[in-house]
């Protein structure tokens, strides 16, 4: 298989114009999109041996094994890390494909939902939606909780919420400071984990909009996050809620022997603007 795009003159790299036109040659097509969109959303990728999505032929996949932004590994298609963090140019583009294709927006959350502080009382399902969110492999660097001493010491106390509905915690999410600095006060990184019974129910765009409002609210100028560039739905909620991809740092750390890559989002507040 090719590398992703040929050097220009003298071995440099093509201009960045160049390396985006390529790129939307190769997706010059709904099928491919498609294609490209239903490996993305699979955490392991999609088996090679599967049916192509209808509409997509041989040909489509060729094209997008030859630009490399897909890639066989294992006997499974997937998006490889460079792909991925290409100028971040397909990153964005994956994380505006989720509505692509499905032909309705997310499901909302139902009334019942309420969005409050968090309460003593809450630490035992708190810290059992962040091992289901360990137990994934995508969600965090952790491989087992810290228990509700270290996110009660790391969380700012005005800044963390639960979502809860008749009575039942269906997610949570905070922000704690990313620097001692006081300069960087306004700076801050946010972590939110849904449920697995939660999925796809809207709680995660509820809770993350409260925050991002409060967070506003407050005068904090900037929120941020990390987020492996194989948790789609994270890249997805966080892309509705305003924030936009900085760049992609690659093999920052491992996580159980391998080497992983995370994407950096932020959000800029205009209230401070």
């Amino acid at each position: 298989m090719s590398t992703p795009f040929s050097p220009g003159r003298n071995g440099t790299a093509p201009p960045a114009a160049d390396r985006i036109a390529a790129l939307f040659a190769s997706l010059s097509s709904p099928a491919r999109v498609t294609l490209v969109h239903h490996v993305a959303s699979s955490p392991d990728g999609i088996r090679s041996s599967e049916p192509l999505p209808d509409g997509c032929t041989s040909t489509d996949l060729d094209a997008l094994l030859q630009s490399g932004i897909l890639a066989e590994h294992n006997g499974s298609l997937v998006v490889p890390g460079n792909a991925r963090a290409h100028g971040s140019v397909l990153t964005d583009l994956l994380l505006g494909l989720a509505p692509i294709g499905i032909g309705s927006a997310a499901p909302r959350a139902s009334s019942e939902l309420a969005i409050r502080a968090v309460a003593t009382e809450d630490w035992p399902s708190i810290i059992a939606i962040y091992e289901d969110g360990i137990a994934t492999g995508n969600a965090t660097f952790d491989t087992r909780s810290a228990g509700a001493e270290a996110f009660d010491g790391r969380w700012l106390p005005e800044h963390r919420w639960v979502a809860e509905r008749d009575g039942t915690i269906l997610g949570w999410a905070a922000l704690s400071p990313t620097s001692v600095r006081p300069f960087f006060a306004g700076v801050l990184e946010v972590s939110i984990y849904i449920s697995g019974e939660a999925a796809g129910q809207g709680v995660g765009a509820l809770l993350l909009d409260h925050l991002v409002r409060h967070a506003d609210a407050a005068g904090l100028w900037t929120l941020q996050s990390s987020i492996f560039p194989e948790n789609m739905a994270s890249l997805v909620l966080h892309r509705k809620a305003g924030f936009r991809t900085v760049g992609v740092r690659q093999a920052v750390a491992r996580h159980h022997d391998h080497w992983r890559d995370t994407v950096i989002v932020e959000r800029r507040s205009a209230s401070v603007w």
